[in-house]
Formats: C-alpha cells, structure tokens, sequence
C-alpha cells in the first residue's frame, strides 16, 4: 500500500492570531530553528521515505507554490477554504490524497516538531491511528480511505510535539524549547528499567505505574484510562502480579450504584515503596558510574 502525506495549510493564520491579539504571520512561512515551518515537515516526511507529499492550499496559495517549487510536492487548492474549518479542509484534502496514495499521513500546518520516531511509527501502521500524549490526541494522523478515524488505534507516546500547536499561546516559544530539548536528547546518556521476575517478568515500570495510579484514584478503571490502555490489560498485569508474588496487592468491592472501587493492601503498598526506593538508589549509582566511565564523551 503506498502512504503519502497531506499537509493542511490553506487557513488563514493571519487572521486568527489577529483576532486573538497577537502578531499576524503567515504562519508556514514562519521560521522555526533556521527552516520554515512547511519545508519543516516536508522534510521530515522526506526522511521518512513518504511520497507523494500533497499540501493543500488557500489563503497565501501563490507564495507557497513559489516557496515549494524545488521541493517535488504536489499543491492542491481548497477552493473553499475560507469558509472551511478543519475538518471542512481535511475532507477537501482527503477527497484529492484519494487519487494518489492508498494511506494518508495527515499534519495540520500548525503542528511542525513531532519526532521523527512518532512519524515513523505511524507510517509502519497498518490501520488509522493517532498519537497520543496524556490523554491528548496528537497529529500527524493516520487516514485510511473508507474507514473512521474516530476508530482509529491510539498510539501512546512521550512525544510531546504531537501535542505542539503553534497556534496556542506562546506556541512559537514553546516549540523553540521543544526543538533545543530534543537537540539535548541526542547527547550521550543511560537509561535503566527495573524489571523484577521469577520464571518470567511480572513486575516493571509500566505495574508500578499502574498500581500507583490505581492508588490515587481508587480505581482500575480510572487508572487504565489515564494510561491509556484497555481496562482488562489493567487487571491481566495485576493479576500476574498477585500470582508470582502469592499475595494481593489490590482489595477490590464490586460496584454498586456508584461503581466499584480498589485500594492497595498493606503487602501491595510496601512492596510499592520498595520498588521506588530501589528505583531511586539505582539512578544515583547509575549516574555515578555513567560519570566515571564515559565523561570524555559527555
């Protein structure tokens, strides 16, 4: 199936950021870390190995066209984009991306520094799906003709660009400090997981997390959706949990008219602590010693 992408740059972005009081800017055309921002993505799709590249255009269509000549996009006008919202433009966008491309890979303009990781994940899919960061859907997006995004598989990621619109407050600035973070994130580090076993794995970071989360919130279900995750995968980590270890580290009351309810036990909650505090000696000793051993390369 061949995947392209459709970026979505015919909204009048002067306009907006006028109405909200702040300085009009053609915003693809805004300068981000020494690139526009559409030559930005588009070169970011190039990396990835997607084409064709389809960018839609409106307001600013001519300066655009002008812009991307040298880049082998394809510039397709949304002849209603003024009245257009964005699902209006998306629809327009998608009706064209139809007549080359089996997949579409979909980037609002206003949404330039996800990770080349996310875009890459998203283009080894098989199905819709979106990212997702904390609980907020994220772009680029995954289209497949025919089927509802609203169905779509939600990808968890600690990506937060795909979150990152240019177009909230201070959006510009917040993008500035996202670019120089992962800039540092290529530098040279370690990283560890705690994972505890028997004759298999049963208790790592993503239990801790859930069991924690559980604590706070008094339930299985609050907890999987807060990590997005299915509430019987929930209860299947747990349970295997409980199994290795031989006792429960969850008490739970069946629902009634207000729902059921979980707490931690005693045993549960000490082992919790436990695994932390190990957590916490671990990364001082492991910063200690990633010091020792690879300074010269920091």
């Amino acid at each position: 199936m061949r995947t392209g992408a459709l970026i979505l740059a015919s909204f009048n972005y002067e306009t907006i950021l006028r109405d909200r009081g702040e300085t009009p800017v053609f915003l693809p055309m805004q300068v981000l870390d020494g690139i526009t921002v559409i030559k930005r993505e588009v070169a970011a799709l190039r990396r990835a190995a997607v084409s064709p590249i389809l960018v839609l255009t409106g307001h600013g269509a001519e300066t655009l066209r002008s812009h991307l000549v040298h880049n082998q996009v394809i510039c397709i006008e949304d002849g209603g984009w003024r009245e257009h919202d964005r699902e209006g433009s998306l629809r327009a966008g998608l009706l064209e991306a139809e007549r080359y491309m089996d997949r579409v890979l979909v980037i609002p303009a206003e949404y330039p520094v996800f990770s080349q990781e996310l875009l890459e994940t998203l283009v080894a899919c098989q199905e819709p799906s979106m990212p997702v960061h904390e609980g907020k859907e994220g772009w680029p997006r995954l289209y497949v003709p025919g089927q509802k995004i609203e169905e779509a598989e939600r990808i968890p990621t600690e990506d937060a660009g795909c979150v990152l619109s240019l177009l909230e407050e201070n959006g510009l600035r917040r993008a500035e400090e996202y670019i120089r973070g992962q800039r540092d994130l290529r530098k040279l580090r370690f990283r560890f997981r705690l994972v505890l076993e028997k004759e298999n794995e049963f208790f790592g970071p993503g239990v801790y997390e859930f069991l924690r989360r559980v604590d706070e919130t008094g339930s299985i279900q609050a907890a999987a959706a807060q990590m997005n995750m299915s509430y019987s995968k929930g209860w299947k980590m747990v349970n295997q949990a409980e199994k290795e270890m031989g006792f429960l580290f969850l008490e739970r009351s069946k629902g009634g008219k207000n729902g059921g309810s979980s707490l931690i036990t005693e045993e549960g909650r000490l082992f919790l602590e436990r695994y932390h505090e190990m957590v916490e000696e671990l990364k001082a000793a492991g910063r200690e010693l990633f010091e020792r051993y690879f300074r010269e390369y920091l």
